[in-house]
């Protein structure tokens, strides 16, 4: 096992790295990040929704392929996850690995975030916009589709197939490259985007199966998780569970229940912090406005039901309130 085998590589180093192998440097990838290749490397970096969204731009730009997502992610590879992928690695099975994956999902990094629903028939992930990505959707999408197969060839050495794919975007001109990648109906401009797997698939054995690896390094994910939580102060737990949850801002006590504390403590630990709850939902809800309305068609009626308001009139003026400016005047 590498000595580095604990550290999970960042996105955008494996980007970089992807395409670097290409001919591009990491300063044409990186152009209007604001960020260097220092800070990447950096064991703290933690990119911006806009950072993410110039990257992609740029990688799509620069190698001048619509479809370069599906080989972004065939490229992808287990040891690019670090002690998580080698966990994966020694499981038991598919179905092992894939419970390893949602134990453990703080590890991984997402632009979409996978809500997985599994029965004795059936086998689902809806993926779902962690921020606006407007027409990078595409990208998102057929790079995570295109790297969970890969990594579920690569650990059981077998055929994993698709069954459907339902996206939110239009089909594209070059369908083609859906139909000759996937043996399965494809359905465009649906209301959310949703992959069916074969749930069969879960029984595959994974090659190189070892049950004390496994325990070994699902140790080391847990530390790992455990020293995340320590650091990262409360707001920050708070923001990271409402963007990940859209269209959900529970109140003060569903939110210390979700995390497990009372809600005196959490009004507490807040104070601490010099913010307060309301605080909190007001500026994650003025940052996903302001992304929403810059890069979507989004109806100032479906941003305001995505942020939480029962009428376009409550979000105009909570708008104006975190703004001081109209919704006009920030949309044409």
């Amino acid at each position: 096992m590498p000595e580095n085998y604990l550290k999970t590589n960042n996105k955008f180093c494996f980007y970089l790295e992807r395409m670097e192998s290409r001919g591009f440097s990491a300063e044409q990838v990186l152009e209007d990040t604001g960020l260097d290749q220092s800070q990447i490397n950096s064991d703290a970096f933690s990119p911006t929704p806009d950072q993410y969204r110039a990257v992609i731009n740029n990688i799509i730009t620069l190698t001048g392929d619509a479809h370069i997502g599906f080989k972004l992610g065939d490229e992808f590879k287990v040891s690019n996850l670090g002690v998580l992928g080698y966990a994966a690695l020694s499981a038991s099975n598919l179905s092992h690995s894939r419970e390893l994956f949602s134990r453990y999902d703080a590890l991984v990094e997402h632009i979409l975030l996978p809500a997985t629903v599994v029965t004795a028939e059936r086998w689902c992930t809806e993926l779902k916009e962690i921020f606006p990505l407007g027409d990078l959707v595409v990208f998102a999408v057929e790079e995570f589709v295109s790297r969970t197969c890969g990594l579920a060839r690569d650990l059981t050495n077998k055929p994993f197939p698709v069954l459907e794919i339902r996206v939110t975007y239009p089909e594209p001109e070059d369908v083609e490259v859906y139909r000759e990648r996937f043996d399965c109906p494809i359905y465009f401009d649906q209301p959310r985007t949703m992959i069916l797997w074969d749930v069969h698939s879960q029984d595959n054995r994974i090659s190189l199966a070892n049950e004390e690896v496994c325990k070994l390094c699902e140790k080391q994910c847990k530390a790992i998780i455990d020293q995340m939580a320590d650091a990262d102060l409360l707001s920050s737990k708070i923001r990271n569970a409402l963007v990940k949850n859209p269209g959900e801002f529970p109140t003060l006590e569903e939110m210390s229940r979700r995390l497990n504390m009372g809600s005196r403590t959490l009004r507490r630990r807040l104070v601490q912090e010099n913010l307060t709850y309301q605080q909190i939902l007001d500026e994650t809800r003025k940052d996903l406005a302001l992304q929403y309305l810059k890069h979507t068609h989004l109806t100032p009626k479906e941003i305001g039901y995505l942020l939480g308001y029962n009428s376009v009139s409550n979000f105009r003026r909570a708008f104006k309130g975190w703004t001081g400016n109209k919704l006009t005047d920030y949309r044409e």
